[in-house]
């Protein structure tokens, strides 16, 4: 039967979420832990997160033997052996050609910048940074919904079909003196949110303007190419249907 794994992880203690050849990724760590019960199948992801990204609700599908009836069990044995930096959150039998990554419908990541004094013991969970102006963050961050042709927000050497998507919605907020910048979309390029945000706080800095963005979303100019830190960036949720919430 095929199965679908809700999860979340901390993206510091693994080099991504695909499959690497020496074997530290989220997708070897969940496989290592499944293995454990018998099952050998290699989990399929839902989404990549590069290194450093964290996920509250990452899905996974694996096939497993008819035997496994209890899924609180199960998931209880899985997270045994996964913790601590995996956690299975809920598991679910799905239809056979239920396809993880290719029936999503929308996913919503979440940057968090904090204001806060700088603490190393936080440093891999958010971006350190000073407070920004929120009401001019969303207006920036306003820009990118819509469809695009998003080519000029991807690491070179991405391998999409298409650079196009469809931002469905972006919101600013401030949350116990830390801004969360969220963002929800058909699906993301490699790197997206990462180059997205480091342009937005360009701009917060007087650095770009709003009009050198808007050449960059139209994939007309590149006017910035750096990454802002993976630290402060979550997979927030996946769904399935046309509505995230």
């Amino acid at each position: 039967m095929l199965l679908k794994l809700i999860f979340s992880y901390d993206g510091s203690k693994f080099q991504g979420s695909a499959t690497q050849p020496h074997k530290l990724s989220v997708q070897d760590a969940l496989a290592q832990a499944l293995s454990h019960l018998g099952i050998y199948d290699k989990p399929l992801f839902a989404s990549r997160t590069d290194k450093g990204v964290h996920a509250f609700n990452a899905v996974a599908c694996v096939k497993t033997g008819e035997h496994f009836k209890n899924f609180v069990y199960l998931k209880n044995k899985i997270n045994y052996f996964s913790h601590p930096f995996i956690h299975i959150k809920h598991i679910e039998k799905v239809d056979e050609d239920f396809q993880v990554r290719y029936d999503v419908k929308k996913r919503a990541y979440r940057y968090i910048l904090s204001h806060e004094n700088y603490n190393p013991f936080l440093a891999s969970y958010v971006y350190f940074y000073p407070k920004i102006n929120i009401s001019l963050a969303k207006k920036i961050a306003y820009l990118f919904e819509g469809e695009h042709d998003f080519k000029l927000f991807q690491k070179e050497g991405s391998d999409n079909k298409t650079s196009i998507r469809i931002m469905y919605k972006t919101r600013v907020y401030f949350y116990k003196n830390h801004t969360i910048f969220y963002f929800e979309a058909n699906g993301f390029l490699r790197s997206q949110i990462r180059m997205m945000m480091a342009s937005i706080l360009k701009v917060l800095e007087g650095k770009l303007n709003q009009n050198e963005l808007l050449e960059q979303i139209n994939a007309k100019k590149a006017h910035c190419r750096f990454l802002a830190p993976a630290s402060g960036l979550y997979l927030s949720k996946i769904s399935y249907y046309d509505n995230l919430s």
